[in-house]
């Protein structure tokens, strides 16, 4: 199988999250792809992130009825800084013969050779990220070439990119704004009915 695993803090998840995740499932083939809440990304350590427990409720709200996708809390059971390094060798234990796609944005396939062991990460699975547009595409390319030369394996691939972050949707909750264009129905209804944002 063709695995693929996208990572982040989902604080909300929202509906860029889902184009994107399944412009990767088609333009990659994957069979199955699977979403990672963190429990603490290191690139935003200090930064106050609502509730795990929340987040990945969210994320199960979001996904859990979509062929194909899952949701696994492996990183939020481990409750330590969420090295991705980390997750991709768990995830490589338990589906050793499978091939593994680690999914990213634009900004942190720019950043990647920052991360921790990022050349382990790409001894155990494929870099996989997606393109804003031509201009975007150019600088990811050149990065992608880069990596290459170290013997990763590298695909970048367009996407239609809806014009949606979480600080948005934490930002529209805070002024009591409609947000049933930016989350899926049931995401909105539960940040609702658990208050969140509302204090930020």
């Amino acid at each position: 199988m063709k695995i693929g695993i996208y990572g982040g803090s989902f604080d909300p998840v929202h509906n860029g999250h889902i184009n994107a995740a399944k412009t990767y499932m088609e333009e990659l083939a994957l069979d199955k792809i699977i979403i990672v809440p963190a429990y603490c990304p290191p690139h935003k350590k200090g930064l106050a992130l609502t509730p795990s427990e929340h987040r990945l409720n969210m994320c199960r709200l979001a996904f859990g009825e979509m062929p194909g996708f899952e949701v696994s809390d492996i990183e939020i059971q481990r409750a330590d800084e969420g090295y991705m390094s980390d997750t991709v060798e768990q995830f490589k234990e338990a589906y050793p013969n499978d091939e593994l796609y680690l999914l990213m944005g634009e900004d942190m396939l720019l950043s990647f050779r920052q991360w921790h062991a990022w050349q382990k990460i790409t001894d155990m699975a494929v870099i996989a990220s997606a393109a804003r547009n031509w201009e975007s595409g150019s600088a990811m390319e050149a990065e992608a070439a880069e990596l290459r030369s170290y013997g990763a394996e590298v695909k970048i691939i367009p996407i239609d990119v809806k014009e949606i972050s979480s600080t948005m949707v934490r930002e529209a909750v805070r002024r009591a704004d409609d947000i049933s264009s930016m989350v899926p129905e049931n995401v909105a209804e539960y940040i609702w009915s658990h208050y969140l944002y509302y204090s930020e």
